[in-house]
């Protein structure tokens, strides 16, 4: 991913911080996963709805 800058609100640096803390990590480190994870979401090859716990979809509208 490239280096870029977030801004992140006081109120959700607060929940960052205290989410990283509990992992053992930085929030910048934090940070930087759930921006992969987000980027990783918008992949074509992510997991087969199958695969997907129960009452989670993978938001297409086929059945």
């Amino acid at each position: 991913m490239d280096e870029g800058t977030v801004t992140v609100p006081d109120e959700q640096y607060e929940r960052l911080a205290a989410l990283a803390a509990a992992r053992g990590v930085s929030p910048e480190t934090q940070l930087a996963r759930l921006i992969d994870d987000a980027y990783a979401g918008l992949d074509a090859d992510g997991d087969a709805p199958e695969s997907l716990p129960l009452g989670v979809c993978d938001g297409s509208d086929e059945e």
